[in-house]
């Protein structure tokens, strides 16, 4: 039987010194008595990890819907995501099967998130606007996270846990930007506030940030890895 002690004690300072404002604040807290919960029901860490990847599928798939509700449904999800994804982490820490395994499971479905987020963000902001280039802008989004994120592992697979430090900077901004970060909050207050503006901010801010950011850290991770 675990107790919610065990789950909270788990959690290393480096691992809660990572964290970005929102998920310190609001999502650890929260994901303790779920994670709780999941693991006296017997869940196990990666089958979460999967969860949360549907959940972020579902969530995109109607975060585009052209039914308001529906939308609003879907960015619920999204958020939801941003939990679970603090869930699986918690659950093999605190049930000592954290390995690479389940890191490969939850960066997928980092992966999987952020290409929902970004995709359904530029459908919902098209059928609004029907200005069709914020379809191309949220691929190239899209693209370029993904991007970074592969030349990242790949980099990781090279040094070792050591490349966490490279990226300290980086890591820092995308924790509080990014889809554990104040990104999906902002998305549930802009649409239900209607509020068209905040989501054009939310485009061009992530389409500069991944995209500079994307030719950076390659070049940066390139340079130490030459080294």
């Amino acid at each position: 039987m675990y107790t919610l002690r065990n789950i909270v004690a788990s959690l290393p300072p480096e691992k809660a010194r990572q964290d970005g404002l929102w998920t310190r604040f609001v999502l650890r807290p929260l994901s303790f008595p779920v994670s709780w919960a999941a693991l006296n029901m017997g869940l196990r860490p990666a089958g979460v990890s999967y969860l949360s990847a549907l959940v972020s599928i579902a969530g995109g798939i109607l975060f585009a819907w052209p039914r308001h509700s529906l939308a609003g449904a879907g960015v619920i999800l999204l958020n939801v995501f941003s939990l679970l994804d603090c869930v699986d982490g918690n659950m093999a820490r605190a049930s000592g099967r954290a390995g690479p395994w389940g890191g490969w499971a939850d960066a997928v479905t980092g992966f999987i998130a952020y290409t929902a987020v970004f995709f359904s963000s530029g459908i919902y902001l098209f059928r609004e606007t029907l200005w069709w280039p914020v379809l191309v802008v949220t691929g190239l989004t899209s693209s370029a996270n993904l991007l970074t994120r592969t030349a990242y592992q790949i980099y990781k697979n090279i040094v070792g846990e050591s490349a966490h430090g490279s990226v300290s900077f980086e890591r820092l901004l995308a924790e509080n930007a990014g889809i554990t970060g104040f990104l999906m909050p902002l998305l549930l207050v802009f649409h239900f506030c209607g509020f068209m503006p905040g989501f054009w901010f939310i485009i061009w801010f992530n389409a500069i940030f991944y995209g500079g950011g994307c030719v950076f850290t390659i070049i940066k991770l390139a340079r130490k890895a030459a080294r």
